[in-house]
Formats: structure tokens, C-alpha cells, sequence
């Protein structure tokens, strides 16, 4: 075989293997009306997502609410976000805008009594391979977040009831560089109290749940695997609420641990017994 047709041969098995692209889960809509433009945002997504406009460019204009705005947009919903309009309508004016977006509510707060189930069947132990403040990926929105030595393929449990706000499973590669951070098969589970808990690193089409189902406790959501910004296979657990557009809020939670009459909060190095 030539070089010529090796390479051609090489970069169509690349296309075939190639995981798709991210999709944004909200996108905007402008309504030029009366003189100014009124923006909206969707969220195409069952979860609530925290969105925020902020000006990347502007010259004699405002925002009515103020810009920088951010707001909760509702699942499957399209919120007014802010309208535009000129300060001087007898100068020019001129704006550009940029928006960004979080998975939760502005409105979510931890309810701090919650124990936690370990995400695992009863009579198994897991080691936590990354725990709070994890130097190699949990700092700022993740400082809270903990990593369980999970094999791929290892069956996933809920942590905790509610209902299933976001699901993505079509990835299949993973790879410890920023690439893959937006390319993981998570699940996403809002809580009562309107926090997230998030899963991270399933295998392809290894999620077991549905957008919209209700789940108790221990029932089995997926099987792990390497997807997304990931140097091995484990489960990524975490919960949140956010903050605006650009941050969000995670939470120390405890566990009940075999063993333990009381409720544990995992350490890095840590080996534990579901009950």
C-alpha cells in the first residue's frame, strides 16, 4: 500500500472511532422590538441550568436587568434573560455579548442532614483514589468532589434518591488532558433540596436511567468506565449547586460505612464497606 493510501486509510479509521462533538445545553434567541433586543435562553436539558450574559463588547447601550445578569433557566424551558436598548438614542450604539452556563439552581442549598449511601453493592469495598481537595483534579468547583476505585464495567448505584436531569453516554475515550473534560458520559441526579449529584465516567452506552426517571437509593444507574477527562477507570461523585454562569458550589458529605455506627467522611487512601 502506498503512503498516500495508508494515510487516507488511517484518517478514515480516526473519523470512524471519533467521539462526537459537545452540544451546549442551552442556546439564545434575540427579538429586536421597539428599539431594542430582548434575549432569551433555552435549556434543551431536563435540569435546572444557571446561565449568565455578560458584555464582551459595549458602547451606548444597557441591560434592563443589569448586565452582567444571571438566572435560573427551568428544564425544557426558555427564560427572558435581558433587553438592550441604547443609554443615548441619539448617539451610535453598539453591543456584543457572550453567555455562559452551570448545571443546578441559583435557588439550591445542601441540606447538611442528608447521609449519603455508598455508590456501590452492599458488602463491596472501594478505595478512595482522589478524595476532597484532591490535588490532581479537585480544586475550586470540584474541591468537594471524591473518586472511588471503581474497575470499568463495575455497576454503579445511586448515592441518593431523586429524579434523573441529565444523561450522556455516547463517548468512548477519555484521556488526562483537557480535550476530554467536556467529552464524559455522566448522569446527573437532582436532589430534594435542588442540589445535583453528578457521576461521572461511564463507559459507552453504559447508563442504565432515563432523563425524567425517579430513582431510589441503590439503584443501579450505569457501569463505570474512562470516558471524559479521566487516567484510568473509577467513578468521579459529586454535589453542587452553582453560583452563576462560571462557578459552582460543591459540598463536604458523609457516608454510611460498614463498621461505623456514625456517618464518614471518605479519605484519600481510604478503603470502604458498603453495609
Amino acid at each position: 500500500m502506498s503512503f498516500k493510501r495508508w494515510l487516507v486509510a488511517a484518517l478514515l479509521v480516526a473519523v470512524a472511532w471519533a467521539d462526537p462533538e459537545p452540544v451546549d445545553p442551552v442556546t439564545y434567541r434575540q427579538v429586536e422590538r421597539n428599539g431594542g433586543t430582548d434575549i432569551y435562553i433555552f435549556n434543551r436539558l431536563g435540569c435546572d441550568m444557571t446561565v449568565t450574559i455578560e458584555f464582551t463588547e459595549n458602547q451606548n447601550v444597557r441591560g434592563t436587568p443589569p448586565i452582567p445578569c444571571s438566572k435560573t433557566v427551568p428544564g425544557h424551558q426558555e427564560v427572558f434573560m435581558t433587553r438592550v436598548t441604547s443609554i443615548d438614542p441619539r448617539q451610535a450604539w453598539k453591543f456584543r455579548y457572550s453567555y455562559f452556563w452551570n448545571y443546578g439552581s441559583l435557588e439550591a442549598h445542601h441540606d447538611d442532614s442528608v447521609v449519603y449511601s455508598l455508590p456501590y453493592a452492599s458488602g463491596s469495598s472501594m478505595s478512595i483514589i482522589q478524595g476532597f481537595h484532591g490535588q490532581f483534579s479537585h480544586t475550586g468547583d470540584d474541591e468537594y468532589a471524591l473518586d472511588f476505585s471503581f474497575a470499568s464495567g463495575t455497576p454503579v448505584l445511586a448515592a441518593r434518591e431523586g429524579v434523573v436531569v441529565s444523561v450522556e453516554e455516547r463517548y468512548s475515550q477519555g484521556g488526562a488532558t483537557p480535550y476530554f473534560r467536556t467529552r464524559v458520559n455522566a448522569v446527573r441526579i437532582r436532589h430534594s433540596d435542588g442540589t445535583i449529584g453528578e457521576y461521572d465516567h461511564f463507559r459507552l452506552n453504559g447508563v442504565e436511567v432515563e432523563e425524567g426517571q425517579t430513582v431510589r437509593r441503590g439503584d443501579l444507574i450505569g457501569y463505570s468506565g474512562s470516558t471524559g477527562f479521566s487516567s484510568g477507570p473509577h467513578l468521579h461523585f459529586c454535589v453542587y449547586s452553582t453560583y452563576d454562569g462560571h462557578r459552582r458550589h460543591s459540598y463536604p458529605i458523609r457516608f454510611q460505612v460498614a463498621g461505623s455506627p456514625a456517618p464518614v467522611e471518605l479519605q484519600q487512601g481510604g478503603r470502604y464497606a458498603a453495609p
